[in-house]
């Protein structure tokens, strides 16, 4: 099996990057794939808990929000990693604002990921 790496950068609501990273990495994991997540700049906003998006988040799109489809991910066994500069920046409070599973790590962290992976996707 391959190891499939994903570099996310758009906010939650900017685009719909994060839910092509989501399907993408869903497909990946069912197919048997190994699967990490690297949130660099406004990504590292996605896995951010309690978020709504008032007046959409009943259908479409937003059914579901960011967090909990890469907290399913997590849970599927997905790596999913923020960049802790990016964090800090964007004044998240990480172990307040991240659910379980979600990592803050540095940019080597990605450099491992793209030294490592069998291929990366970057959105």
């Amino acid at each position: 099996m391959a190891y499939i790496g994903f570099l996310l950068t758009g906010g939650p609501f900017d685009s719909e990057r994060w839910r092509t990273a989501y399907e993408l990495g869903r497909a990946a994991l069912d197919q048997g794939h190994e699967v990490s997540y690297f949130h660099y700049l406004d990504g590292a906003l996605v896995p951010v808990a309690d978020q709504t998006l008032p007046g959409c988040s009943d259908s479409g799109l937003y059914d579901e929000m960011p967090t909990e489809k890469f907290q399913e991910l997590i849970a599927d066994g997905a790596a999913v990693i923020c960049c802790g500069l990016c964090v800090d920046a964007r004044g998240i409070d990480a172990p307040a604002d991240y659910p379980d599973g979600v990592e803050v790590g540095l940019l080597p962290d990605l450099a491992d990921i793209i030294g490592e992976a069998d291929r990366v996707v970057s959105l």
